[in-house]
């Protein structure tokens, strides 16, 4: 899954907090939830936009980053989340991989797009 962050101009970003740290190190309770603030537009097969309004700032998301926003309508764990993708996407030859990516997803979003519940 891939992020790519982008600054709307003569905005200063946002202030990273400690959430931010590696999602591996944390129980496996942590659920996750997409921000209120946070609206997510789709842009063909290439992936999405999300916005936050209260801080002005967008990033992309790939396609199966879409797929983890809208599990993300509902506070899920990682390993719920592992779980959903790898039995929508058949034949995921490694899930081990598939959480590399969506912990990294997690962390490149918390806490402006994404937040702790």
């Amino acid at each position: 899954m891939q992020t790519k962050k982008k600054q709307t101009e003569n905005k200063t970003p946002a202030k990273k907090s400690t959430q931010g740290r590696p999602v591996s190190k944390k129980g496996k309770t942590t659920r996750y939830q997409a921000n209120d603030a946070v609206s997510c537009r789709v842009e063909g097969e290439d992936g999405a936009i999300l916005f936050n309004a209260d801080t002005d700032n967008t990033t992309l998301i790939n396609m199966t980053g879409v797929f983890c926003w809208r599990c993300l309508g509902q506070p899920h764990t990682l390993e719920e989340l592992v779980t959903r993708c790898v039995k929508n996407y058949a034949g995921v030859p490694d899930p081990t991989a598939v959480r590399k990516d969506i912990e990294s997803f997690i962390l490149d979003l918390v806490p402006e797009y994404i937040s702790e519940v």
